[in-house]
């Protein structure tokens, strides 16, 4: 009986174990089946995610290039914009010089039409001076005519100075005298001057009064108006003017005094 128990005791235990066996192999089956399918879906993950990685590198690629297309573009732009900007500069600069010559142009026609547009002589000497004050810029000014002799010169009208100080000069002294002699426009230099005499101090130009070639008399300019800071381009065009035309406009309030006088 004994026997016959440990045997069938054995054979029970071979049964469970193959029992068990069976159940872990199959556990085993089942974890295998398990790891294949989330291979499997990982390789399908790994395939899905580099196709999004070179989707992605495309885009990157393509968003490069339309980054570098775009700041082309932009220099371009930028480009165009400074020359732009430079023409318009460069309009506005030209628009500047021809409206800055309109005006002078305008300023110079005024000038001669002050002086040829009477035969008074106080009008005369008052559009000199006009010129002078407002479009030369100084209110300090003494107007010469040569006497018969051409051996002085004659104050004939003022502004702004005493007259009894320069009522004569005469010819070859001071600027003022040289002037009448040289027939050149004087322009004051910086600084000292050691050529001025001592009420020429101020001096600031001295345009010599011709009648053709021969000196009628001289126009001496003082200080400038403190908001001008020195002589311009068109200041030198009212000098010629003034020198080629102004003794000529006294000249003719001489002859038609006479005739008015012989009648």
């Amino acid at each position: 009986m004994t026997a016959k128990k440990d045997g069938e005791g054995q054979g029970s235990y071979v049964f469970k174990v193959r029992e068990d066996t069976r159940r872990y192999v199959q556990d085993l089956l089942g974890e295998n089946e398990k790891l294949r399918r989330l291979v499997a879906s990982l390789e399908s993950d790994k395939s899905r995610l580099l196709s999004e990685k070179m989707g992605l590198q495309e885009k990157l690629l393509t968003l490069r290039e339309e980054l570098d297309r775009i700041y082309h573009e932009q220099s371009d732009l930028r480009r165009q914009l400074a020359e732009v900007e430079a023409a318009n500069q460069s309009s506005s600069r030209q628009y500047f010089e021809v409206e800055q010559q309109n005006n002078n142009l305008a300023n110079l026609y005024v000038a001669s039409f002050q002086l040829h547009s009477t035969l008074d002589r106080g009008e005369v000497l008052a559009a000199i001076k006009e010129i002078v004050i407002n479009l030369i810029g100084s209110e300090e000014l003494a107007i010469y005519e040569m006497d018969d002799a051409g051996r002085e010169l004659n104050l004939v009208g003022s502004f702004g100075i005493d007259p009894a100080a320069y009522a004569a000069v005469p010819v070859g002294a001071g600027v003022i005298g040289r002037t009448a002699v040289s027939g050149e426009i004087y322009l004051a230099a910086k600084g000292v001057d050691p050529s001025r005499s001592a009420r020429e101090t101020n001096l600031t130009a001295c345009v010599p009064l011709k009648l053709g070639d021969q000196v009628r008399g001289v126009l001496a300019i003082f200080r400038l108006l403190p908001q001008k800071s020195g002589l311009e381009a068109i200041d030198y065009e009212l000098f010629n003017l003034l020198a080629a035309h102004a003794a000529t406009a006294l000249y003719l309030t001489h002859l038609h005094a006479g005739l008015k006088s012989q009648h």
